[in-house]
């Protein structure tokens, strides 16, 4: 008698929890940003670089420019200076993500300073003027959606079961035919609402706002950034190391860098392709030794 109201309140807690909990999280993401709304900005280039996600390639582009890092077209970087007399906070981390040689590949030294000190400093900064997300709380947020999206799934199947209850058991069907229904309704409401209105984006409006000024000030300077074949610094803030011309070296390195690891990524996967095909050669020739190893069909494990 009292297993459907039980399965309906259980199902109409679950979902006031996870539309309670979205909107605590959501209201966190956005309170930083609400706050700076009416604020006039002016980022500096590196501020900006981080907005559109090249603040590694600018400071490289100034190391290089102040011979602080040489690189070579093989796809290495190698420091000038030492671990005692870095010129910032963001020499030092490079210093320091080169180890003792002071010398590495360019792709995996932009990834190592990505995730560095230097570029998360910068990302507070943003986080805190309301121009980037703080990545924990959009986390949080996005589990929230999820955890709303699997709370509406199974408030649809308690109330299928409650409905299949009332009507084995020859209960009032009336019950479980209305609420649930109407629990699910409002469940996937509040998912619409989330998508309509949560941005999930690393930006905030402001932010987004705010680097689109820049792109658009910087063209009318200069002419739009891909026809423009020079290194200065905003070109690259805002577009990366493409915005260099192709012969340039830290271009050049860069590129080698990543068709090193393309060519390694390709060796890797052909070495377990001839593994996998070894393994299968060995069974088809009746073998019953280890697979790839002492088969009769000629294989030279061990030589």
């Amino acid at each position: 008698m009292w297993v459907v109201p039980g399965l309906l309140v259980g199902a109409g807690t679950a979902v006031a929890a996870t539309w309670l909990n979205a909107g605590v999280w959501m209201g966190k993401l956005y309170g930083i940003e609400r706050r700076a709304k009416g604020r006039e900005f002016d980022p500096s280039v590196e501020e900006v670089a981080c907005l559109a996600g090249h603040l590694v390639e600018l400071r490289l582009l100034k190391m290089h420019d102040a011979g602080r890092i040489v690189v070579s077209r093989s796809g290495d970087v190698t420091a000038t200076v030492t671990a005692t007399d870095p010129e910032d906070y963001f020499e030092a981390a490079a210093v320091r993500s080169l180890g003792p040689t002071r010398t590495g590949d360019m792709r995996t030294l932009t990834m190592w300073l990505d995730d560095d000190a230097p570029p998360h400093a910068v990302r507070r900064r943003l986080v805190a003027a309301g121009l980037l997300h703080d990545a924990k709380l959009l986390d949080r947020a996005s589990l929230a959606e999820e955890s709303m999206v699997l709370v509406s799934f199974v408030v649809a199947a308690v109330g299928v079961a409650a409905f299949v209850y009332a009507l084995v058991r020859d209960e009032s069907w009336l019950l479980p035919l209305l609420a649930f229904p109407t629990l699910f309704a409002v469940a996937r409401l509040a998912v619409a609402l989330v998508d309509m209105y949560g941005d999930f984006s690393r930006h905030t409006g402001l932010g987004s706002r705010v680097l689109s000024e820049a792109r658009s000030a910087d063209r009318r300077e200069h002419g739009p950034t891909a026809d423009r074949r020079e290194h200065a610094p905003m070109a690259v803030a805002l577009v990366g190391m493409s915005a260099l011309p192709a012969e340039h070296a830290l271009r050049v390195c860069l590129e080698a860098s990543r068709a090193r690891a393309s060519a390694r990524a390709r060796a890797s996967r052909s070495t377990r392709r001839s593994h996998s095909g070894g393994s299968y050669s060995g069974r088809s020739c009746g073998s019953n030794g280890p697979i790839g190893c002492g088969t009769s069909c000629g294989s030279n494990c061990g030589s």
